[in-house]
Parts: C-alpha cells; structure tokens; sequence
C-alpha cells in the first residue's frame, strides 16, 4: 500500500514537471516571433514614403521661411518707401521753424504800431512784409494753428497761465505767441491763455 501510494505521488510531480516544460517550449518561439518582427527590415515602398514625408516636411519648413522672408522685406520696402515720402514732404521742417521767429517780430512790430498809432505807410510795408512770409510759408504747408475762442486742446496749445473772462472754462482767451502746423504735423504748438470762466462774484450774484 505504501508503495503504491508512492507511486501516485510520483506520476503527479511528473505531471506538473510535463506542463512547466510544455509552456516553457509554447512562449518561447513568441518570444522570438516578437523579437523577429521588430528587426524585420522596411520595404523598399516604406522606404520611399518614409523619404517622401521627410522631404515634404523639409519643403514646408523652406516655404515658412520664405513666406516670413518676403513679409520682412515687403514691410522693410514700405517703411524705406515712407520714410523717403516724410523726407520730401517734412525735409525743410529745421528751416521752417527758423523763419518762425522772424515771423513773432513782425507780429510784434505790427501790434506795437496800431497801438502806437505809428507812420500808417511804415505800418501797412511791415503788413505787407508779413503778409508776403505767410503766403510762402502756406505754400510750404504751413498754416497757423486757430487759438482765440476755441476750447483749449493740449495737442496743439501750450498754457502758460488762465484767468478769469466771459468765455467758459477750458477755452482760450488769447494767444501770446502764434502756433503752426506743417503739413499734419505740429511745428509749432500756440503759446494761450486758458479762460477760468466768470468771475466768481459773478456767478454768485442773484438772477
């Protein structure tokens, strides 16, 4: 009886012995079949599209660079093509404002001469003078900047003090000193006086 008992032990050890060694011999060639596909070589169709893609990418990256290219050299063309028109249009700008001062002295002589109740004939040949530099001052696109009554624009005005006047609050009672414009840009900003509005007795009196 022991040794048959004996026996049945042995046959199940050789049992399991058998599938051990069954399924070590059936993942074995997977394993190989694995290892296989991946070094399995492109073919010659996979190759070329491979290289087809690689060009295709290069291509693109080439026309990115050339559209980005053109672009730069478009927008440089256009601000050499600007800057050229300012030059032309704004290049006697130094000379321009030179004359400026020559025109504030004749400004001058002609208020001192009407309240001065000077020679009229000396009077209307600096008028005239005057005259004749603003005309060619205009031809070069220099007009002056409106002042007296209009509402105070720090733009085109420089406020150098306010007070009190019918006029309301904010808006120019006078200038002392002509501003002008070349062309649309500011040569030159007015030197004004800025209204403060009524005087303040005023606007406390009754209706």
């Amino acid at each position: 009886m022991e040794k048959k008992g004996h026996h049945k032990k042995s046959n199940k050890e050789d049992n399991a012995i058998e599938v051990k060694i069954e399924g070590k011999n059936l993942e074995k060639p997977a394993a190989e079949s694995a290892r296989a596909e991946e070094k399995k070589e492109p073919t010659p169709s996979e190759k070329l599209q491979a290289q087809l893609d690689e060009k295709t990418r290069e291509s693109s990256e080439y026309f990115d660079k050339w559209l980005r290219l053109r672009a730069e050299m478009e927008n440089f063309k256009k601000r050499m093509q600007k800057e050229k028109a300012d030059h032309l249009r704004f290049g006697n700008e130094d000379l321009l404002k030179a004359l400026l001062p020559i025109l504030d002295n004749l400004n001058r002589a002609i208020d001192h001469g009407k309240n001065g109740r000077e020679n009229s004939s000396l009077l209307a040949g600096v008028e005239m003078i005057h005259k004749e530099l603003l005309n060619i001052l205009e031809r070069f696109g220099v007009k002056p900047i409106p002042a007296a009554g209009e509402v105070f624009d720090p733009e085109k005005h420089e406020a150098i003090s306010q007070e009190e006047s019918d006029l309301e609050a904010n808006r120019v009672v006078a200038a002392v000193q002509n501003g002008y414009f070349y062309h649309d840009r500011l040569l030159r900003p007015a030197k004004v006086i800025v209204s403060q509005g009524r005087p303040q007795a005023e606007k406390e009196a009754p209706a």
